[in-house]
């Protein structure tokens, strides 16, 4: 995730201005705009990068991207745009400074007094007064009016325990084959069933997992948002812990973003390997299969590809193949399951009408396929998803992959 200045200009140098960026991207898809496209972006930083003042337009068009990696997979030349946007967000932070609600959100995973633990288990006290079940969905959306919220805005049933909470009672298996499991902000703190679910599936497999607690956030909602010093302090933190258990050489992660930010590490320990879990239970698909035997799922269920997985670590058969092993016919592939939801870590959040478009396009082609449940090995994906469920009245419920599996070999 590191690129020097001279890298910068290397990578700038590489574009030919071809616009193959502008078949893929969502955002371009949306709004038309030359400026928006990976294309016009590489452009405008081109000519004003080493700039003290940064025109509105530059600063909207760098904004203006999910870093989903879809001109990045698309691009002949290998340019690294994604490093270069990122780069152009850190050189704005430099001269204008961060977004106050994003300062404060960064500063909650550095604060070991006023954590993001704490700051959720607070909300999950508080939230049953700002806030109402669906009535067919998981998550939340508001009673009364809100200042930023609006009626189609959903989140998460904050939990009052998380994850390490749950851990707690654990009793681990020693003489089980011992594996790192990262489990990210979102599982550790919004789903910790997922979290649940995976170590369960571990077990199932002959693999104890090893939860450290100072494990932090991977830092990739840091990096996109151009906050190159928490990101900096984040990836030091983890570094420390992978070292400090460099005897365990294979570190999982069930969040698509976590596993893409990890494997960009710099100075991982000597033969550490990071894994998506689909990853490692492909690695392991002759012992899950003889676990699964002949039972499936008996609902439709399809795929959305999260942008990180499959486009920024090229982990594409691994899910699908878990998935027919546990539906067989049952699961059907979307029309264009590559396409981003829309969510982008906090774009989601700070470009709601847009991301809201990018979403529409995902519901609709969700629902073209009949299925009674959308999966997806992200859980911000996943949220994404359950709000464009809500929005569009949709019938589905968007799931990890990890919690039907789990689901199955609880089954009798």
């Amino acid at each position: 995730m590191t690129i020097t200045p001279l890298t910068i200009e290397e990578e700038l140098k590489k574009c030919v201005k071809c616009g193959a960026c502008m078949a893929v991207c969502p955002i371009y898809r949306q709004t038309g705009r030359e400026e928006m496209v990976a294309r016009g972006k590489l452009n405008l930083i081109e000519i004003i990068r080493n700039n003290e003042e940064l025109p509105p337009a530059w600063i909207e068009a760098v904004d203006h991207c999910l870093l989903c990696c879809s001109c990045e997979e698309n691009c002949s030349k290998g340019v690294k745009i994604t490093e270069i946007i990122a780069a152009a967000r850190n050189h704005q932070t430099e001269i204008i400074g961060l977004n106050p609600i994003k300062k404060g959100a960064f500063a909650l995973l550095k604060n070991r007094i006023l954590s993001l633990a704490r700051v959720v288990k607070l909300g999950s006290l508080l939230q049953w007064l700002l806030w109402q079940k669906l009535p067919n969905h998981s998550g939340l959306v508001r009673r009364f009016t809100l200042p930023g919220i609006d009626s189609k805005t959903v989140i998460p049933a904050l939990p009052l325990k998380n994850l390490d909470d749950l851990l707690k009672r654990r009793q681990p298996v020693p003489e089980l084959q011992p594996i790192l499991f990262f489990s990210g902000c979102a599982t550790r703190f919004l789903h910790p069933q997922i979290g649940l679910d995976l170590i369960f599936v571990l077990e199932q497999l002959g693999f104890n997992a090893i939860t450290p607690k100072k494990f932090n956030c991977c830092g990739m909602v840091t990096w996109g948002a151009g906050d190159k010093s928490t990101n900096r302090e984040l990836q030091a933190s983890n570094l420390k812990v992978l070292n400090d258990n460099a005897h365990i050489k294979e570190v999982v992660t069930g969040c698509a973003s976590c596993g893409h930010a990890l494997k960009e590490y710099d100075n991982l320990p000597e033969d550490c390997e990071i894994l998506d879990i689909s990853e490692l239970l492909f690695r392991h698909r002759e012992k899950l299969e003889q676990l699964v035997g002949s039972r499936q799922i008996t609902q439709k269920i399809t795929y959305h590809d999260p942008c990180h997985l499959s486009k920024g670590q090229e982990v594409t058969k691994e899910p699908r193949w878990l998935l027919k092993l546990i539906a067989g016919d049952n699961f059907i592939e979307m029309r264009h399951p590559e396409r981003c939801c829309g969510a982008g870590g906090t774009f989601g959040l700070t470009h709601k009408e847009i991301s809201r478009e990018i979403l529409k396009e995902k519901t609709d082609d969700c629902d073209a396929t009949g299925a009674e449940i959308v999966t997806s090995g992200c859980p911000g994906c996943i949220l994404q998803l359950t709000e464009g469920a809500v929005v569009s009245k949709s019938s589905w419920q968007a799931e990890h992959p990890i919690t039907l599996l789990a689901e199955l070999l609880r089954s009798k």
